[in-house]
């Protein structure tokens, strides 16, 4: 901002412009919030931040090798790098098999569609190569995933959809598209919940696409059960290990971009699992019903589940 002889002028990009002070000092509020939170929000992280720490040859048991680490990210890359590239973004997986970090995120650097995905979160007790490929999903969910959005302009990741879409989007669209025709009959060697079984049946009708349900279900499981081992199990509201026969019963009274608890993101990928719109539609930009099931629209299963969302009416 400046004072010349003729009134106020602010500088918008390179252009200079004649304003008076109550508009110049709105400008400057704005620019500044914006660059704050911009700086500060510009990562969609899979969980909370947190301070766990996972090194290379710290592994307990269970989790994913380097190898498989690799094959995931390749396999998942392989089918969306095109998606992005024809929205015109670059996908950019940043590979930090060696940092210990126990998360993923998303963010954008101009126009670089950004992943990063942690050794840490890899070497977790609880990832499988399934649960991995699902949390690779949820990132690209805040990229891919459509209504409902993080924030605007002042949040600084307008482009971000917020965290129980992502879930939605990761088993709903992304891992549906990654494995829909692979061999899925490694479900036969998975002890899979009754209810599971029966709403994937209920709500397909070929065998690959049962099995795919299947099969996504309990990744979202697998999850679903690393968020609650995460929180200590502090974050499901009966302290019980999540469930899909115990969904959360929570009703929000406005839409929660935030993470949601162990269960809650359970239900999400069970409904994502379970709805049986086609996974080459894809999500609205700025509505609920285009590529979803919702209640909207009068469905009565597999909607964004209420305990974060909040049906627009």
């Amino acid at each position: 901002m400046m004072v010349g002889e003729q009134g106020l002028y602010i500088k918008w990009g390179n252009v200079m412009m004649k304003t008076n002070s109550v508009l110049a000092i709105a400008v400057l509020f704005l620019q500044s919030a914006a660059f704050a939170s911009h700086s500060k929000h510009e990562h969609c992280n899979f969980i909370p931040k947190n301070n766990l720490n996972i090194p290379v040859g710290m592994e307990l048991s269970g989790g994913i090798d380097e190898a498989t680490f690799n094959k995931v990210i390749d396999n998942v890359s392989s089918f969306y790098a095109p998606i992005i590239k024809a929205k015109g973004g670059e996908l950019k997986v940043n590979r930090l098999w060696t940092d210990g970090t126990v998360n993923a995120s998303a963010q954008r650097q101009g126009k670089n569609w950004v992943l990063n995905m942690y050794g840490g979160l890899a070497r977790h007790s609880v990832t499988t190569e399934d649960g991995f490929a699902l949390v690779m999903c949820h990132e690209l969910g805040h990229q891919l995933g459509g209504f409902p959005q993080s924030g605007g302009i002042l949040t600084g990741n307008a482009w971000a959809s917020n965290e129980g879409q992502a879930d939605y989007f990761a088993t709903m669209k992304c891992f549906r598209l990654v494995y829909q025709n692979v061999d899925n009959s490694v479900v036969s060697t998975m002890s899979i919940p009754e209810t599971i079984k029966a709403k994937c049946n209920e709500n397909f009708k070929s065998t690959s696409e049962i099995n795919v349900c299947l099969r996504e279900a309990m990744a979202g499981q697998v999850l679903a059960n690393l968020l609650w081992s995460l929180s200590n199990g502090q974050k499901s509201l009966s302290g019980d290990m999540p469930s899909v026969d115990t969904p959360n019963t929570k009703v929000v009274s406005k839409t929660d971009n935030s993470h949601p608890e162990a269960q809650c993101r359970l239900d999400t990928y069970f409904a994502g699992s379970i709805c049986p719109v086609s996974f080459t539609e894809e999500f609205g930009k700025k509505d609920p019903i285009t590529g979803a099931c919702a209640t909207e629209k009068g469905d009565t299963y597999g909607f964004r589940p209420l305990c974060w969302y909040k049906p627009v009416k």
